[in-house]
């Protein structure tokens, strides 16, 4: 995985010597030097500086640079919906959005994948299986192989870009990322903030954190972008579609309870955590294969940009919150929020966070029925209207793990139920639905 300053280019002693230079205005002959020299030396210091701290772009290059930022959105929200010129695809739109960024991103190692057709990208390569590697993050079984059938290794190259806030690029040494919009002046400094904590650092190496990591952070002027590694599939494939996976295979899933209440337990609110916001390395599709997978698949959950974040040690009784669960890259009308509520969200009264995230993933697999009375019974008692008598992420993974421990592998081993007329995508484009990434 790279890191924060994999890209810099600069030798640390000369940049050091420069800066001594600069300082002192001598050279090792103790002459002192020309305001042409000390102007360079400074523009080099100067570059150094921003390399190391991925500031972007200096105040020396502003005059270059100020041009291009002005045709960038202002807003998060007008980054997200790009105001379209008449008869203008969205995709066109986002793309003419991060052109200028072309050069930027190749200065950090970063070629954005070109667009196929409509919202697809694919890597600007003439064999996309030119991946070094997927970093671990996205595979595909042997069944489905590298031919040209959905769910094979094509896939793991295709980011269907549904969110203009994403784009997908590739490294110069071939390994493949998504680049995300994350704040812009003081929008969304709480979602920078809270992948700081907890994608980076020590919180992000917890077996039980499931958040996607950050590669890296970079800021362009007053923009800070996120770069995540491209993770395989979305959870939101895993029935109902092509993939024919067992229900245990989707109950190996649920390690998005655990996500969740890794979250909750350090006071996090997703508050968008449906299933769609779930990403999987690959789909086990232990019907396709007819036999028990061998190896455990990992889940990982993206965007934050609705999260809230409570300072610790607040006790969980007093983390709450009021009205709908909106962020600043979204529209402030509540008319324009399309994603289904629980009650206490329109009641007007303040209520329990950590319970709406629950809600929000127990209702987008309402869809999803294992015919197992046991497992069944846990999965309504996710979504029930009551959020006082709602499980929490606690009890819900508890009492779901004590009872898929309480049959066979083998009885494990059968064809879910779906519903498709309560059928959810809830995709929200930092990785496309049959992309994966």
């Amino acid at each position: 995985m790279l890191s924060v300053g994999d890209e810099d280019t600069h030798d640390g002693s000369s940049a050091r010597a420069e800066t001594f230079l600069f300082s002192n205005g001598v050279t090792e002959g103790g002459i002192e030097l020309s305001e042409e020299i000390l102007l360079a030396l400074h523009t080099l210091e100067e570059r150094a500086n921003r390399d190391v701290n991925n500031q972007g772009p200096s105040a020396s290059e502003s005059t270059s640079t100020t041009s291009i930022r002005e045709r960038f959105p202002r807003t998060l929200h007008s980054w997200r919906v790009p105001p379209s010129a008449r008869g203008q695809h969205i995709a066109q739109v986002a793309e003419d959005v991060w052109r200028p960024l072309v050069s930027y991103f190749k200065e950090h190692g970063y070629i954005f994948w070109r667009r196929e057709v409509g919202c697809l990208l694919s890597p600007d390569v003439d064999d996309e299986f030119l991946a070094e590697s997927s970093l671990g993050f996205g595979y595909v079984t042997r069944y489905r192989g590298a031919g040209p059938v959905v769910g094979a290794m094509p896939n793991l190259f295709d980011f269907e870009n549904l969110n203009p806030l994403c784009r997908a690029a590739r490294t110069k040494s071939g390994l493949d990322v998504v680049i995300r919009v994350l704040q812009i002046g003081d929008s969304g400094r709480e979602h920078v903030d809270i992948l700081r904590k907890f994608a980076t650092g020590p919180n992000a190496l917890f077996n039980d954190n499931h958040n996607i990591p950050v590669v890296e952070f970079l800021k362009y002027e007053d923009i800070v972008f996120g770069v995540f590694p491209k993770v395989g599939f979305r959870m939101s494939e895993a029935y109902g579609g092509w993939a024919k996976n067992s229900v245990g295979d989707v109950l190996d899933m649920m390690q998005c309870l655990e996500a969740l209440e890794f979250l909750h337990d350090h006071r996090i609110a997703h508050r968008d955590a449906f299933k769609g916001n779930f990403l999987v390395q690959w789909h086990p599709e232990s019907l396709l294969a007819d036999h028990i997978p061998r190896s455990r698949l990992r889940v990982y959950l993206i965007d934050f940009a609705v999260a809230i974040l409570f300072p610790l040690p607040t006790a969980p009784q007093e983390c709450r919150v009021s009205g709908y669960p909106m962020g600043e890259s979204f529209s402030e009308d509540v008319e324009q929020y399309c994603r289904p509520v629980p009650p206490e969200v329109t009641s007007g009264e303040p209520y329990d966070p950590f319970k709406l995230d629950v809600w929000q993933l127990g209702t987008s697999l309402e869809d999803f029925k294992s015919t197992i009375p046991e497992i069944d019974r846990i999965l309504d008692g996710m979504r029930l209207p009551d959020a006082t008598a709602r499980l929490s992420s606690l009890y819900a993974i508890t009492y779901l793990s004590r009872a898929a421990a309480e049959l066979t592998p083998k009885a494990l081993m059968i064809e879910p139920e779906l519903d498709k007329s309560r059928f959810e995508d809830g995709a929200d484009g930092l990785h496309g639905p049959q992309s994966g990434p």
